[in-house]
C-alpha cells in the first residue's frame, strides 16, 4: 500500500510437525491421527521447515496433500535429498533434482523455500576445499529455477567468507544463518559482514542447538529442558536490524534446540515482544 511504513514481521515455526510426544506435550489433542497434524499444526504456525524430504524424494501424491492441508498464505521450507546434498554434493545431481521439482512444485504458492543442508565438508570430502564448493555450486545454479527461493547451509565455519557469501549472492542462494554447535554465534558474525550475511531480499535463520547434548538429556520431545533464553536473546538485536530495514525474516525451531519446538517458538516470542516494547 502506498505510505505503507509498517516493518515485515518475523514469520516463525519448527522443523517438521510429525512429533507424537506433541501430544503429551498439548499441542495435539489426545487421539487426533497423524494425518490429521498439518492441518492442525497450520492453525498455529504459518510456516514450517520439512525434515522427511532430506531422506526420501518427495511424491507428486504427497506435495498435493500437503497443499490440500493448509491454508494459501501457508509457506513450506523443504530440505533438499540427501542423495544431492551428501552423496553427489551436487556434481552430477541434475536429473534428481528435476525429479525433487517435479514434486515439490505441487505445492504451488505454498512452496516458500528450498533448503540445501550440506554435511560437513572437510580436506578428505567430495568437496575438499570452498573453492571446489563453489565451482560446483555455479555448474548447478544452471538447473535451478530463479522462480525459487533458495537456500543454502554449510557447516564448517571456515568457509563462512565474503568469497562464500558473493557466490552466493550471485547465484541467487540465501544464506542460512544457524544457532548450531559448529557454527560461529551471531555477534561476531555480524560484526565482521554485517548485513552482507544476507544474500537474499529475505533472512533464513535456523534454531539447532546442539543434538549430542541433548540427546544426553531426553529423546523426547515434550518439554523444554534447556534454557538458551541468552542464545536466542543474541539474536534479537540482529533481527530487529533487519526488520529496519525492511527484509523479511523466517525462523525455525528444532526440537533439538531446547527439548520441544513449539516451546521454543513461546519462549522466542516473549524475547522478541520485551525488545518491541523497549
Amino acid at each position: 500500500m502506498p505510505g505503507d511504513t509498517r516493518q515485515p514481521e518475523i514469520h516463525l515455526g519448527t522443523s517438521s510437525w510429525s512429533s507424537e510426544d506433541w501430544v503429551t506435550a498439548g499441542f495435539y489433542p489426545e487421539g487426533m491421527a497423524p494425518t490429521k497434524y498439518l492441518p492442525h499444526y497450520a492453525q498455529t504456525f504459518e510456516t514450517v521447515e520439512v525434515d522427511s524430504t532430506f531422506y526420501r524424494l518427495p511424491t507428486v501424491g504427497l506435495c498435493q496433500k500437503w497443499r490440500k492441508d493448509v491454508p494459501a498464505n501457508f509457506r513450506f521450507a523443504l530440505k533438499v535429498t540427501q542423495s544431492i546434498t551428501h552423496e553427489m554434493a551436487l556434481e552430477g545431481a541434475e536429473k534428481e533434482f528435476e525429479l525433487y521439482l517435479q514434486a515439490v512444485e505441487e505445492l504451488g504458492e505454498r512452496l516458500g523455500f528450498i533448503v540445501f543442508q550440506f554435511a560437513y565438508f572437510n580436506k578428505k570430502s567430495a568437496c575438499p576445499d570452498l573453492g571446489t564448493f563453489i565451482k560446483r555450486l555455479a555448474i548447478f545454479s544452471k538447473v535451478c529455477p530463479p522462480r525459487h527461493n533458495y537456500v543454502l547451509e554449510i557447516r564448517n565455519k571456515n568457509w563462512v567468507t565474503k568469497d562464500l557469501l558473493d557466490a552466493l549472492r550471485e547465484h541467487r542462494f540465501a544464506y542460512a544463518l544457524t544457532d548450531q554447535q559448529w557454527m560461529p554465534r551471531p555477534t561476531p558474525l555480524w560484526e565482521k559482514f554485517g548485513q552482507d550475511l544476507i544474500t537474499r531480499d529475505f533472512a533464513y535463520i535456523r534454531f539447532l542447538g546442539e543434538r549430542d547434548r541433548i540427546e544426553k538429556i531426553t529423546t523426547k520431545w515434550d518439554k523444554l529442558v534447556i534454557d538458551r533464553t541468552q542464545d536466542m536473546q543474541e539474536w534479537i538485536p540482529i533481527l530487529k536490524e533487519l526488520q529496519k530495514k525492511g527484509i523479511s525474516m523466517w525462523a525455525y525451531f528444532n526440537n533439538h534446540y531446547q527439548g520441544y519446538g513449539p516451546g521454543s517458538i513461546a519462549e522466542f516470542r516473549k524475547l522478541w515482544a520485551a525488545a518491541a516494547a523497549s
